[in-house]
C-alpha cells in the first residue's frame, strides 16, 4: 500500500492511551493524526504525550477533515450512536469500542448508517482476536470436537477491584452493569467460536445488592441454542477471592476444549489425547495485548480490502437483542424467547 490510513481518535481515556494509541503509532499502515475529547486539557496532554499533531474538544473538527479516513470511538457507551452516525455521515470508517451501543435499536441504526454510507463499521470485540480464541474457533469450525453440546463460561472480578470507570454503574450511560461490561463480550466470543448459532431462549438471574450499585453486579444466565446446545454464563464484579477468575469450557461429543490457558482434548480410537497445538507459546504471550494488536491490524486491513470482517456491526446488533432478552428474563423471572416483543 502506497499511503497510510489516516486515523482520528475520539476519547482520550484509558483504553485510548493504553491500547489504541500505542498500537496505531507503531503500525506500518496507520498515521494517527488527530484526537478529540470533551475534556480539552486531556486531549492536549495525550496529544503531547504521544506526539499526535492535532487535538480538539469538538469531534466535528475531526469529522470535517477530508484527509481523515477512519475514527476509533473510545468514549462512554451512551455517546457511541451519535458519534458513529456523524462519522459515517462524514464518510469515515468506524471502529467502535464494545459494547456497540446501549440498546439493540441504537446498534441497528449504526449498522444501517454504515450500509447507507458504504463505510465499514467494526466493533472492538477483542476477545475474538485473542490467539487462543482464534485457534479454538478453527478447531470447532473443523468439527474437531464433534458437535459442541455445552459451554460453561465465567468471568469473575474481585470485589476489591470495583473502583474503575464509575460511569459503568450508570445505566443511562453504560446500558447496564456487569452484563454489559463482562457478560456481553464473553457471550460474544462463545457464540463466535461456535459459529454464531441462533440463540432461541434465555433464562437469567441478576443481583445488585453485593456492591450497593444501581446496576447488576452478578449475572447467571442459561442460553438454549438451535440444535440443542447450551451456554451457561456467570459474570460478577463482586468475586470474593484474592484473584480474578475466568474460564471457558467447550464440551463436544468428540472432545473438550478450554481457554486461558488453551487446552484441547480429543477422543482418538477410544483414548483421550491432548491435541493442543504445539509451538504457539500462548502461556507466555500477553493475550490481552495481542488481542488488541490483532484487532486494530484487522480493522486497517479491512479498510485496505485485504480481509473479510471478523467483527462486523451486524453481529454486535444481533448480540444486543440477546443481551436485552437476558435483562428481560431476569427482571420478569421467566424464560424469554429471543426476539419476543
Amino acid at each position: 500500500m502506497s499511503k497510510k490510513l489516516r486515523i482520528g481518535i475520539l476519547g482520550a481515556g484509558g483504553i485510548s492511551q493504553l491500547v489504541h494509541i500505542p498500537i496505531l503509532k507503531k503500525h506500518k499502515y496507520a498515521d494517527l493524526v488527530a484526537i478529540a475529547d470533551l475534556e480539552y486539557d486531556k486531549a492536549v496532554k495525550v496529544a503531547e504525550k504521544f506526539k499526535i499533531p492535532s487535538f480538539y474538544r469538538d469531534p466535528d473538527e475531526i469529522f470535517s477533515r477530508d484527509d481523515i479516513d477512519a475514527v476509533h470511538i473510545n468514549t462512554p457507551t451512551n455517546s457511541h450512536l451519535a458519534l458513529a452516525l456523524a462519522a459515517l455521515s462524514a464518510g469515515k470508517h468506524v471502529l467502535v469500542e464494545k459494547p456497540i451501543a446501549r440498546r439493540a435499536d441504537e446498534a441497528v441504526r449504526m449498522v444501517e448508517a454504515a450500509k447507507n454510507a458504504n463505510r465499514k463499521l467494526m466493533v472492538a470485540m477483542n476477545l475474538r482476536f485473542r490467539p487462543d480464541s482464534m485457534i479454538l474457533h478453527d478447531f470447532v469450525e473443523g468439527r474437531e470436537l464433534g458437535k459442541v453440546r455445552i459451554v460453561r463460561a465465567g468471568w469473575l472480578k474481585r470485589k476489591s477491584n470495583w473502583s474503575r470507570n464509575p460511569w459503568l454503574a450508570n445505566a443511562r450511560i453504560s446500558g447496564g452493569g456487569v452484563m454489559m461490561d463482562l457478560g456481553l463480550p464473553l457471550l460474544d466470543v462463545c457464540l463466535w467460536i461456535m459459529g454464531n448459532p441462533k440463540v432461541q431462549r434465555v433464562s437469567a438471574s441478576m443481583m445488585k445488592d453485593r456492591l450497593g450499585l444501581p446496576v447488576e453486579d452478578t449475572v447467571c444466565a442459561f442460553y438454549s441454542l438451535s440444535g440443542g446446545s447450551t451456554i451457561m454464563l456467570n459474570t460478577t464484579w463482586s468475586y470474593m477471592s484474592d484473584e480474578n477468575a475466568a474460564f471457558t469450557v467447550f464440551s463436544g461429543d468428540q472432545g473438550m476444549a478450554e481457554l486461558d490457558p488453551l487446552k484441547i482434548t480429543k477422543e482418538i480410537r477410544g483414548n483421550l489425547v491432548n491435541v493442543t497445538p504445539a509451538g504457539k507459546n500462548l502461556r507466555t504471550q500477553n493475550l490481552y495485548k495481542r488481542s488488541y494488536e490483532y484487532e486494530v491490524d484487522h480493522f486497517l486491513k479491512l479498510l485496505m480490502r485485504e480481509t473479510k470482517a471478523l467483527s462486523p456491526g451486524k453481529d454486535a446488533a444481533a448480540l444486543m437483542r440477546i443481551v436485552e432478552a437476558t435483562y428481560k428474563a431476569a427482571s420478569e423471572n421467566r424464560e424469554v424467547e429471543i426476539g419476543e416483543s
